[in-house]
């Protein structure tokens, strides 16, 4: 057994990985509500979605932190809630095609539950009833995930959906719950999108409905498709149970570094805190892979600084800030050294800062 497997990462927000499905029409949706996807993405430590496969994972807090800075550059208070709302739950790749075809409604969303920790990692789907109302839960198990409002938002948009594909597109829950606080103004949006009442604050998020239509079969119930995404997703669930002990530390440890970077040079000790290991261990993980932290934030540092001058809405000074420079003129120097021309030369036009 390697040394990473017998101390693994803990479970926060940087070992917390959904697949890369959940990208599908992100772009699209941004430049729709006339955001720039590349900065999103680049804001975020994302590959833009044509670059990754569905089978390809990306961390759940980096998607968050996405969905947050979307929905601030669109000006769209409520990203989530109405990204959630157009999605079609095909999209969510095998888990989608798994829960469509099931025989019965009821079919569908205990297949959903039981796999949507192969979707999504350290979360949890349930299904149970009370007094004739069936609640569908939806958690994640990562206290320290950065802000999870529009991720609650979209999943439970999309649960919606995917009852919808049985009951009809005019169908509605009976009530929705929210964990998350939310001002007066925000409950117009949701009743909206729901089509019942939406109450914040509550013990869980989690979707109310009349149990007795579990038993409504599903339109496109295919048996062949269902057997097949089944075991389909039973194959990577083992492929991924397999592969977590060696989670690709340089990965994980990068995007902690990108979310670190603001604060000023990100130190060793803060980077394993943040992984919720000491920092010798981390240390020893890095060279495993032939790396070291140094080297780390030194490419990150180089690969970030492309993404947001590309952007074109960042100047050389804000870069040099969201990569922990205390003063931009050390952050030209740096870049200098890098690419052998001024930083300024990447902004569009070539425009001086």
């Amino acid at each position: 057994m390697t040394q990473l497997a017998q101390t693994p990462l803990g479970t926060d927000r940087f070992s917390t990985t959904v697949l890369a499905s959940v990208l599908h029409g992100f772009d699209a949706f941004i430049r729709g509500r006339g955001g720039n996807p590349h900065d999103v993405f680049g804001q975020a430590g994302l590959s833009v979605p044509n670059q990754c496969a569905p089978s390809d994972m990306v961390f759940l807090d980096s998607y968050c932190q996405a969905l947050d800075y979307a929905a601030h550059t669109t000006r769209t208070t409520h990203f989530g809630l109405w990204f959630g709302h157009q999605f079609a739950p095909s999209r969510l790749g095998l888990l989608g095609y798994l829960a469509l075809s099931a025989p019965t409604l009821g079919d569908a969303l205990n297949n959903l539950a039981s796999f949507f920790s192969v979707h999504q990692d350290n979360s949890h789907v349930s299904t149970h009833i009370r007094r004739g109302v069936c609640v569908l839960e939806y958690s994640v198990e990562a206290p320290n995930l950065s802000n999870h409002r529009h991720d609650s938002e979209l999943s439970l948009a999309v649960f919606c959906n995917l009852i919808k594909a049985a009951m009809g597109p005019t169908w509605a829950p009976t009530e929705v719950h929210f964990r998350h606080e939310a001002a007066e103004q925000d409950r117009q949006d949701h009743g909206q999108a729901f089509g019942c009442p939406v109450h914040f604050n509550r013990a869980a998020n989690a979707l109310y409905f009349p149990a007795a239509l579990l038993s409504t079969p599903m339109p496109n119930a295919d048996s062949i498709l269902f057997c097949t995404a089944k075991s389909s997703l039973l194959n990577i669930q083992a492929e991924k149970t397999a592969r977590t002990p060696t989670r690709n530390i340089l990965e994980t440890a990068r995007q902690v570094i990108i979310h670190l970077l603001p604060q000023g040079y990100p130190s060793i000790t803060a980077v394993a805190e943040e992984l919720g290991c000491p920092p010798w261990t981390l240390q020893r993980r890095l060279a495993d892979q032939n790396a070291s932290h140094r080297q780390l934030v030194e490419e990150t540092r180089q690969q970030q600084a492309v993404h947001y001058l590309q952007s074109g809405r960042f100047s050389v000074a804000q870069t040099a800030f969201m990569l922990g420079y205390a003063e931009s003129s050390s952050f030209t120097r740096a870049f200098t050294r890098w690419h052998g021309r001024a930083p300024s030369s990447l902004l569009p036009g070539g425009a001086q800062d």
